[in-house]
């Protein structure tokens, strides 16, 4: 294994409310550990609507802005937009306006940009995934002077990045949404093999985001002498996810029950939750197995990503929220 050990940037950026949010991941009881709900996402919570937060820190190349909620009944349009400042005139380097049922904008994302008090006079118009009454996920990841947009985990755009995010503060949503409970950025250029110090003890989960970009990737997890604690092999070309690990550095049996969840080209959401007895794995936000420990629950220390993956965010924290 190639072992460039790097500080790993663990914790994404969250804007919390009080009031926390109801989804969860629901993991059935069993003999060694009692039920548990997980939530979907990180800092899961319900926020007001219209929306609109001042950020704690700059955009930086390679992050990705997500946000997920549900779209109302009657939609006619959802606006999604970066704020250079809090007022109401300030500057928008990225206005994101979905249209349900505005004549020839019915059905289509259109860009723009707003500065100095005018729009720009040139909109960019693309396909929109999103219907009345079904889950709204976007997500936006700045990669080379553009913003590539994604809907629905499937990419549906690219945007050049007309002017500069110095000075970006502020992001709203607002329109036609009945909830709103997800809302986070983070991430950066992760370098293939990504290697990092990651300390997954009992009671912690780990979350990764990603989009395939060929046959196969594995997520590894190792001890602290180098033995894998547990491999995910998530295999498009054989649609199959195996798990597997080392006992006195040899490989155990290989475990690959189950339906292959995941669509090429998509992004995935792959969450591994540190139990007493077990590693508790979801893909997507629904539970896919239980891969029971072959060592020490406590002994796992490095992280790898290796194989035909972009990965775009990576976290640890607490898996129930103290």
């Amino acid at each position: 294994m190639r072992l460039t050990v790097l500080t790993l940037a663990l914790i994404a950026s969250y804007v919390y409310c009080e009031e926390l949010g109801t989804q969860t991941l629901n993991v059935n009881k069993t003999e060694d550990a009692k039920e548990k709900s997980y939530r979907l996402y990180v800092g899961e919570q319900e926020y007001r609507l219209p929306f609109k937060t001042r950020i704690s820190e700059p955009f930086k190349e390679g992050q990705t802005i997500h946000a997920v909620g549900r779209i109302s009944k009657d939609p006619q349009r959802i606006d999604f937009n970066f704020h250079k400042g809090g007022a109401k005139d300030a500057d928008e380097p990225l206005h994101l306006s979905i249209r349900f049922d505005e004549g020839i904008f019915s059905g289509k994302i259109v860009y723009n940009t707003f500065k100095d008090g005018n729009w720009s006079e040139k909109e960019e118009r693309i396909s929109s995934p999103y219907k009345a009454e079904e889950v709204f996920d976007i997500r936006v990841r700045i990669v080379g002077g553009k913003y590539k947009v994604y809907g629905n985990r499937k990419e549906i755009g690219t945007f050049d990045q007309r002017e500069s995010l110095e000075g970006v503060d502020h992001v709203s949503i607002n329109g036609d949404l009945d909830s709103l409970r997800v809302f986070h950025y983070g991430g950066t250029i992760f370098p293939n093999p990504y290697t990092a110090i990651a300390k997954l003890i009992v009671g912690k989960r780990l979350d990764i985001s990603g989009i395939p970009n060929g046959k196969k990737f594995n997520i590894n997890l190792y001890r602290g002498n180098m033995e894998y604690a547990l491999q995910l092999s998530i295999r498009y070309n054989e649609g199959a996810i195996v798990r597997n690990a080392m006992v006195n550095n040899e490989w155990g049996k290989e475990e690959r029950e189950g339906e292959f969840p995941l669509n090429k080209n998509e992004i995935f959401d792959v969450t591994v939750i540190n139990e007493s007895y077990s590693f508790q794995i979801f893909i997507n936000g629904k539970r896919f197995t239980t891969f029971a420990h072959r060592g020490s629950a406590n002994d796992v220390e490095t992280l790898e990503i290796e194989g035909n993956v972009e990965v775009q965010t990576v976290t640890i924290n607490d898996a129930v929220p103290k």
